[in-house]
C-alpha cells in the first residue's frame, strides 16, 4: 500500500483509546448520499479512484467484490444497508475507495460517493451511558465546526465471522 503522510503515522502512535473522551482528532469527512460521516484519518490506509470491481461468486449484501491495487486483493465492502442508507448506488466522478487495515498485510475497502481530501480536527464526545441496548449498534459523534457528525468506525459494523469471510475471498484469487 502507499505510504501513510508523517502526520497520520504520528497520529495512529497516539491514538490508541477510543473512548471518546473529549480528545482533538482528525478526520476525514466522506458521504453516502446526501448524508456525511467523519472517519478517522489514522483509521485510513489510502483514498483510491474506485476503479473496476471484479464480481466474487459468494456475493452477499456485504461483499460488492473486490480490487487490485498494486497485486495486492482487496475485498470491497458495502455497509450502506446497515446504517440505514439505501444499498444500491452508481460510481460517479467524485466516488472514491477508502482502504482500511484491518490486521497486518489485511485490507478492506468501502465506496465513498464523495470525500473531503483536507484533514478537520473536531472533538470526540464522550458515548452517553445506555446510549444503546447491548450488542446494539451505533454512532459516537465528533463535533467539527461547530456541528456534530457521526464517526464511522468500520470494525464497528462487521460482525466477528465477517472477517473471516473476507479473508477467505481474499485467498480464492
Amino acid at each position: 500500500m502507499s505510504q501513510i503522510l508523517p502526520l497520520i503515522r504520528r497520529l495512529a502512535q497516539n491514538a490508541g483509546d477510543r473512548s471518546g473522551d473529549g480528545r482533538l482528532e482528525k478526520f476525514f469527512i466522506f458521504r453516502f448520499g446526501d448524508k456525511s460521516y467523519a472517519i478517522p484519518a489514522v483509521d485510513v490506509t489510502e483514498v483510491a479512484m474506485p476503479g473496476s470491481l471484479i464480481e466474487v461468486p459468494q456475493k452477499s449484501e456485504l461483499i460488492r467484490g473486490v480490487v487490485n491495487i498494486r497485486g495486492t486483493v482487496i475485498p470491497v465492502i458495502n455497509l450502506r444497508q446497515r446504517i440505514g442508507i439505501a444499498p444500491d448506488y452508481q460510481l460517479g466522478e467524485n466516488s472514491r475507495l477508502l482502504l482500511f487495515t484491518v490486521r497486518p498485510n489485511a485490507f478492506i475497502g468501502m465506496i465513498a460517493d464523495d470525500i473531503e481530501y483536507r484533514l478537520r480536527e473536531g472533538i470526540v464526545e464522550p458515548v452517553l451511558p445506555n446510549i444503546a441496548e447491548p450488542g446494539e449498534k451505533f454512532f459516537r459523534t465528533a463535533v467539527i465546526d461547530s456541528q456534530r457528525v457521526p464517526v464511522f468506525m468500520v470494525d464497528t459494523w462487521l460482525e466477528k465471522p465477517e472477517f473471516e469471510i473476507l479473508r477467505n475471498v481474499v485467498e480464492s484469487f
